[in-house]
């Protein structure tokens, strides 16, 4: 017994029993470990033995006494389990926390108790503590197989059955996690075990209806990833899209499909489209570094430096945090450091770079071109108003579970729905009036011009003296005949291809002038975002 090796101390009080019928205290000992086994039946049994033995006179009174309070504790555990039992099957968060409470009292008693356990593991799962109920199976393993029960043996001799429902519950927290190819590692090894072995809750079902689904899932993936790298990048959209709306039930795994999209809708030129995957999957996961880390960049390219200096911050703190556990866990983490100093030198340029609070790139936020005719700028707009309103998000991407998964985390999704809707307004107000829109395309020249010819810090005088005579001469239109340089006109048609990085110089009071003229509707301070 103290070397929790419950099954041959049995085992002996049994044998002892034989050889002494009246032996009371090997009966009262079997009980006690029965009861910790968790099999109150037997326990039950052997209590209401020794409290009926006919030879009481040989009977020690501290074992009356013992015995009946374990008879009590016994009676107490099985209709803990019944009521537990019954909980589980509601299957709501409310009836998993009430059972998950009188599962741990009764395991104070029943330390050992498979049964126990697994509802155990079935309350947390139910809770979403996934990690923790993979913690749970592994580390009673070992003591499960001490003490597991010969005569359930399988053909082959083996120990499966105790091994079967953590199997179950471990590859159903790794599928929910995202861990896809630990699930399914998991669910095949379950294949391998004979069916008459399959006792208990674990459902041989639902196993493969897991499998099959992962197994579609990891091929969506594959095909994406592979178009992806091939150039097909609608292709790579439409296999990720498809993915995602079969993985409701995995987080990880759908969070992972968002941010490859995001991907090939940034190698589209589709920025808006990416941002918002990308929020989506922060959403779903919020230590996922890599989509942070991509939407730093995606908002890098509009000039949004604001936000991607949010998430250039957010980005620094985790990797500081995974750094510290990967020290104290002892584990390797040399491409964790790597990260966190690109990180941290990336962070150090975005602070220079928001600092200098440039106009957003307006026609990048669309997905136009600058040399785009009007009617190409309405269109945008409205595209992109009607797929990215914050009232819209919800039904683009609540399918599959009757938006539980969404309405947990719908409040971000809103908020960062809200600023993108707000961005594109910010665009269309200044795009769609042709004096606000050439003004931009004349300041987007001079800093063109500028950066091309490293007179950084210097266009930003150029842009004030153009605002100021513009403004006197009530006019947006062609610069004053101060500016010096020949190319200096209003037939710009377009961005070169590093439209989307910093452009140097100082602080824009253009993009102040455009706020104050702006409608109501789309009177949005960038600062409140």
């Amino acid at each position: 017994m103290s070397l929790s090796r419950m099954r041959e101390a049995i085992a002996d009080c049994t044998k002892a029993s034989e050889l002494d019928p009246d032996f009371i205290k090997v009966i009262l000992r079997a009980g006690n470990c029965y009861l910790v086994l968790g099999e109150v039946e037997d326990a039950i049994q052997c209590y209401r033995k020794c409290l009926g033995a006919e030879n009481s006179i040989c009977l020690d009174r501290r074992f009356t006494i013992e015995a009946a309070s374990s008879l009590q504790k016994a009676e107490k555990v099985a209709e803990c389990m019944h009521q537990s039992a019954i909980l589980l099957q509601e299957g709501t968060d409310d009836a998993a926390g009430k059972a998950l409470g009188s599962i741990e009292e009764a395991l104070s008693t029943c330390r050992y108790s498979e049964r126990l356990l697994q509802m155990k593991g079935e309350a947390m799962y139910i809770l979403r503590m996934y990690d923790v109920v993979i913690q749970l199976c592994e580390q009673t393993l070992d003591i499960a197989m001490k003490n597991f029960r010969a005569d359930l043996l399988d053909n082959q001799g083996d120990s499966s059955h105790v091994k079967l429902w953590r199997w179950h519950l471990q590859s159903k927290s790794h599928y929910r996690q995202g861990r896809l190819d630990a699930a399914l590692e998991l669910i095949e090894k379950q294949e391998k075990v004979p069916i008459n072995s399959m006792c208990g809750d674990v459902s041989g079902k639902s196993s493969i209806a897991l499998a099959t689904n992962i197994r579609e899932l990891l091929s969506l993936k594959k095909s994406g990833n592979e178009a992806f790298n091939s150039g097909r990048y609608t292709e790579a959209i439409d296999n990720y899209t498809i993915a995602i709306s079969k993985s409701f039930e995995s987080r990880g795994f759908m969070a992972v499909c968002f941010c490859n999209r995001a991907a090939a809708y940034q190698s589209l030129s589709q920025i808006v489209d990416a941002i918002s995957d990308c929020s989506v999957a922060i959403a779903l996961d919020e230590d996922y570094a890599k989509a942070i880390s991509r939407r730093a960049t995606l908002h890098e390219m509009i000039r949004d430096y604001k936000q991607a200096l949010n998430d250039s911050q957010r980005l620094v703190l985790l990797l500081e945090t995974q750094s510290k556990s990967k020290t104290q866990s002892r584990s390797s983490g040399s491409s964790g450091v790597r990260d966190l100093r690109k990180a941290r030198r990336r962070l150090a340029t975005v602070e220079e770079k928001a600092k200098k609070d440039l106009p957003l790139d307006f026609y990048l936020i669309l997905g136009i071109n600058a040399s785009d005719a009007e009617s190409e700028i309405k269109k945008a707009y409205r595209k992109a108003a009607l797929r990215h309103h914050p009232d819209k998000v919800f039904a683009r991407n609540d399918a599959g579970d009757d938006g539980k998964l969404w309405k947990e985390c719908g409040e971000k999704i809103h908020n960062d729905a809200d600023r993108l809707f707000k961005i594109i307004g910010e665009a269309y107000a200044v795009l769609s009036d042709s004096s606000k829109r050439s003004k931009y395309d004349i300041d987007e020249e001079i800093r063109n011009n500028y950066r091309d010819s490293n007179r950084n810090g210097s266009y930003d005088e150029e842009i004030r003296n153009n605002n100021r005579d513009s403004n006197r001469n009530g006019s947006c239109g062609h610069p004053s005949t101060s500016y010096s340089s020949p190319n200096y006109n209003r037939s710009w048609s377009g961005r070169s291809s590093t439209y989307s990085t910093s452009y140097g110089g100082g602080r824009s009071s253009s993009r102040r002038n455009w706020y104050e003229a702006y409608p109501k509707t789309y009177s949005y301070s960038h600062s409140q975002w």
